[in-house]
């Protein structure tokens, strides 16, 4: 189980690699939608994101525009006063380092999965 703060980030990465196509990166991105990842698109997911996390350190994560950062992750109270231009929407998402670490162990060891 993964929320959406931490999937966006996961599933752009996957985009920009090339791993997943327009379509695919739809469905992985959209509640209701069915999305099949089979065994052997798992393993090269988690092969990226190996690749990926070596050039990254353990207190970074990978934001919204796949920029890293360690800095700490803002926090933001929605109010009937918010204003979305106010918000830093590229540092609402974010996938941390350790989350990428469970999604390439899983990806690895998984035989497939489906996002719906």
């Amino acid at each position: 189980m993964i929320n959406a703060w931490n999937w966006r980030p996961t599933i752009e990465l996957l985009r920009d690699a090339k791993l997943i196509d327009e379509d695919l990166y739809e469905r992985m991105g959209t509640f209701g939608r069915e999305a099949n990842v089979d065994a052997g698109m798992a393993r090269r997911f988690a092969d990226f994101i190996d690749l990926r996390l070596q050039a990254m350190k353990p207190d970074e994560r990978i934001r919204a525009d796949l920029t890293t950062t360690d800095g700490p992750k803002k926090q933001v109270i929605f109010t009937s006063d918010t204003k979305i231009e106010d918000i830093d929407v590229v540092d609402l998402y974010s996938a941390k380092y350790e989350w990428l670490i469970q999604f390439s162990n899983f990806c690895r060891t998984c035989g497939g999965f489906k996002v719906s």
